[in-house]
């Protein structure tokens, strides 16, 4: 695997080398190999290639039929200059994929906006830094076996308890460079994306007035932030998030995860991408998507023989069947059309369980499943879980007919059925659950309509 290293914003000066020669090194190790391009570092005469040359280095990347993809290095204030350089159609037709973050912003925005293509939000200087060891490990895990860990990233609901659309944006300040230009998004129905890095609470305000007035926050379906190191850093007692409100409608879906941005440990996001986030609260719980952070709680109730004894696809044999199962449902998270949702149940922060929804053929009937860990049961958590995640079936996914099935011996699972309010609809033969020496008998239950119980 080879990939192009570009610098299409600031030059690096010599003492960047040491790193980027760590860099390739540990690239190296994980069977990446590393080209550079021409115009990468400054001159002893503080000279640097122009906008024209850096996105020509680009550009010789996509035309190489032997680079797979395209990592940059670097950051700063003048990626935007070879925007009017570059071959969008060349691009277009490429199958490899531009990796960047900071001032790269303008650059992956300007790709999705010219050809409709994704891009990932990422430093990949980071695989050279403090947390290099989990970094290269995350870059194998997507590059080599299509792994999720890399994007597997915990956020929390300011506003709303759901969103979904095409993510754009980035770095605040890098992505109102392209305000006014061709290469800005159409923000219609997209999740923004901003973090930021120096602004203080007075640029901040200043770049939220802007999106404003450029009618961004009436357009765009919600807004994702990551970190603001500055701003946070000093510890005020207002979040971004206040500073954020004035300028949004109230019902406008907003969360926070704190890893993305500028630190040597941010995870990535795709850009130009459809992608959904949710988290549904209840009295007592949160519902998650199921990810990779939750493989070891995940799998202590899935191969528990006691707990999956009456079901037909568990226990699972081991952890890596797990693993599978996990990234194969995160993948169904950032589908527009999923065919299932799988939501971790979470108590205090601990998972208890896990419940889902799959939709039947004709995607107008919604099955649902849930199973717990053997000491939150009989604690009315799988009721509390599945009565939230009716409701968000009802007001989000606009679904109001739901089925059931779980084997006839398994009382618990009936019993909590129809404390739903939901209706045997039939007992048939033939099923065999995973662990079972025999045949068992099914029951199926139904509900056309969700009344609060």
């Amino acid at each position: 695997m080879v990939y192009g290293i570009s610098n299409c914003s600031n030059g690096q000066n010599k003492n960047s080398k040491n790193e980027l020669d760590v860099l390739k090194e540990n690239l190296n190790e994980i069977g990446i190999d590393l080209i550079f391009a021409k115009n990468i570092y400054i001159s002893d005469d503080m000279d640097f290639a122009g906008g024209k040359e850096r996105a020509e280095d680009l550009m010789d990347f996509y035309k190489n039929p032997e680079v797979d993809g395209i990592f940059d290095i670097s950051g700063g204030d003048i990626a935007n200059e070879t925007l009017e350089y570059l071959d969008y159609d060349i691009i277009k037709n490429s199958n490899k994929t531009f990796w960047g973050y900071s001032d790269l912003t303008t650059i992956i925005n300007a790709i999705y906006t010219m050809t409709g293509k994704s891009s990932v939000l990422y430093y990949v200087r980071n695989a050279a830094r403090e947390y290099a060891q989990i970094q290269t490990e995350n870059l194998k895990n997507y590059l080599t076996y299509d792994g999720v860990n890399l994007f597997d990233i915990d956020y929390e609901f300011y506003n709303g308890n759901y969103m979904s659309g095409v993510v754009v944006g980035g770095n605040i300040r890098c992505f109102l460079k392209l305000a006014g230009t061709k290469y800005f998004p159409d923000m219609k129905g997209k999740i923004l994306f901003i973090e930021s890095l120096g602004s203080d609470a007075d640029a901040l305000s200043t770049y939220f007035a802007w999106l404003s007035q450029l009618g961004v926050f009436k357009e765009i379906s919600g807004i994702m932030l990551g970190k603001f190191n500055v701003f946070e850093e000093k510890q005020t007692k207002k979040t971004v998030y206040d500073l954020l409100k004035p300028y949004i409608d109230e019902k406008l879906p907003v969360a926070k995860t704190n890893e993305i941005g500028h630190f040597s440990g941010s995870k990535a996001i795709m850009i130009g991408e459809f992608n959904r986030f949710t988290c549904i609260k209840t009295e007592r719980l949160s519902l998650k998507p199921l990810s990779p952070r939750y493989l070891e709680t995940t799998n202590k109730y899935a191969s528990d023989k006691e707990v999956t004894k009456y079901m037909m696809y568990l226990p699972v044999e081991s952890k890596e069947e797990t693993l599978r199962y996990i990234v194969r449902m995160n993948k169904e998270w950032r589908k527009e059309k999923p065919s299932d949702f799988e939501f971790v149940i979470l108590k205090d922060g601990v998972q208890a369980g896990g419940i889902s929804l799959s939709y039947m053929e004709d995607r107008d009937i919604l099955e649902f499943g849930w199973i717990l860990d053997s000491s939150y049961q009989r604690q009315g958590i799988a009721y509390e879980a599945a009565t939230g995640l009716l409701k968000f079936a009802e007001s989000v996914l606009k679904i109001n007919h739901f089925i059931a099935h779980c084997d006839s011996e398994n009382t618990p699972s009936y019993s909590l059925m129809e404390k739903l309010g939901m209706k045997r609809m039939a007992k048939t033969g033939g099923r065999w659950n995973r662990n079972a020496t025999k045949e068992s008998y099914e029951y199926l239950y139904e509900k056309t309509s969700y009344d609060i119980i």
